[in-house]
């Protein structure tokens, strides 16, 4: 398929997130934003690490200035569980809860929408996840409506219909939600993202790397997958320039506030990018690890990790399949492929993406973050089960994930 006939393809675009309240000091609009939903008895859903931080005290101060009334759930894990969930989901059950709101990284806000799914509809939430598009037509009801603030910049999850979960028997991420199956049909995208860039300003340089590289890779995977179209292009080649200019500077220096805009402006639009395309091999990978890597004992990789340490293999083995899209990542990445042959520039992006993983100092191979050689054939396993394979611009299989991580465990 060459460009042109790219964009003649039909696609629909579906944005999820209703209303954007994005800039600095934004989630002291919290309060007013619920009461005007007439949201009443909020399930404030977070982790144990934002419960111990003022950031959940700004949210509970606004609340309690509306006169808004809330319970707090801060169990949520990192990678998190489908047990907390549906432990949640009783509580806003219990509690009445009128709509949920999501404060945090991806656990939290991923959370906070499944446990909207199984408020208002039956079932435990392994029932919903989406295997084949058939899958869409599983929500019944409206979720209870949500609220996202990220306190990450790196999911993009306020602005998408999208939530990954973990099956606790399989030990994979489960995909819940996807676009509404009919004009204002169930969805679990938040009715209202409050993008609040100083709710970042704290966050330690591993998580600023780790994450910034999660919203890079959901616009490397959106640009270059076989599903993509002209709006998600758009939104991911303005969005890596921003990642490839910014993330270092907000790695280096967290108060830099132009730096957390940006990037908190990167991860927002790549939620709202790759949800119009799809994720491809590098999430394939990036949650097959996180299944098997995701909680202890074994030692816990950083979803974000997990896709950086991915990329340079996945880009090397997709380069050439779309080699115009794969040079123009070259590109915006910084690499200077004035006069090279279009095969030789479209491989160039390996060396960007290296220079940009190495810029903000994050492990190189999975050998050095605690993966054992002997998983790699499961996490090879889950990769191929995951709903995003077939959207890869190259077609991929199990042998191949397994080659691709042979490599990524001794790194580069």
């Amino acid at each position: 398929m060459n460009l042109m006939e790219r964009f003649r393809r039909q696609f629909a675009f579906t944005w999820g997130v209703g209303t954007i309240e994005f800039g600095a000091g934004k989630v002291a609009q919290l309060g007013p934003i619920a009461k005007g939903m007439k949201a009443r008895n909020l399930l404030v859903v977070t982790d144990k690490a934002i419960a111990k931080t003022d950031i959940l005290a700004k949210v509970e101060d606004s609340l309690k200035a509306a006169k808004v009334s809330y319970t707090v759930f801060g169990e949520v894990e990192p990678n998190p569980l489908d047990t907390t969930v549906e432990k949640g989901a009783a509580l806003a059950k219990e509690i009445k809860a009128g709509a949920v709101v999501g404060l945090g990284g991806g656990s939290s806000i991923d959370s906070a929408k499944a446990i909207s799914v199984i408020a208002t509809n039956t079932g435990s939430i392994r029932d919903y996840q989406i295997k084949s598009p058939e899958d869409f037509h599983k929500m019944k009801a409206h979720p209870l409506p949500l609220i996202a603030i990220p306190t990450t910049s790196g999911t993009g999850t306020e602005g998408n219909f999208w939530s990954v979960i973990t099956h606790t028997e399989k030990w994979n991420k489960m995909a819940i939600g996807g676009p509404p199956v009919y004009p204002g049909g169930p969805c679990i995208a938040a009715k209202v993202a409050i993008d609040d860039p100083l709710l970042t300003a704290s966050l330690p340089p591993f998580q600023t790397a780790s994450t910034g590289l999660d919203a890079f890779a959901h616009h490397y995977d959106s640009y270059t997958a076989a599903l993509s179209n002209p709006i998600s292009d758009a939104i991911s080649e303005y969005s890596i320039k921003l990642i490839r200019n910014f993330l270092p500077i907000a790695y280096t220096n967290g108060k830099d506030l132009e730096a957390r805009e940006m990037m908190m402006l990167a991860s927002l639009l790549g939620g709202i990018s790759f949800a119009n395309s799809d994720c491809s091999a590098t999430h394939c990978l990036g949650e097959a690890l996180g299944g098997l890597y995701g909680n202890p004992p074994r030692p816990v990789v950083a979803h974000g990790l997990a896709c950086a340490l991915f990329l340079p293999w996945c880009m090397e083995y997709n380069c050439l399949t779309d080699p115009v899209k794969h040079a123009n990542v070259a590109r915006f990445l910084g690499e200077d492929v004035s006069g090279l042959t279009l095969t030789v520039a479209a491989h160039r992006c390996v060396d960007g993406i290296k220079r940009l993983i190495r810029s903000v100092g994050l492990p190189t191979s999975l050998e050095a973050v605690g993966v054992k050689k002997e998983d790699l054939p499961a996490v090879a396993e889950r990769a191929t089960w995951n709903v995003s394979v077939d959207s890869n611009p190259r077609p991929i299989n199990y042998d191949v994930f397994l080659d691709i991580l042979n490599k990524a465990y001794k790194g580069w």
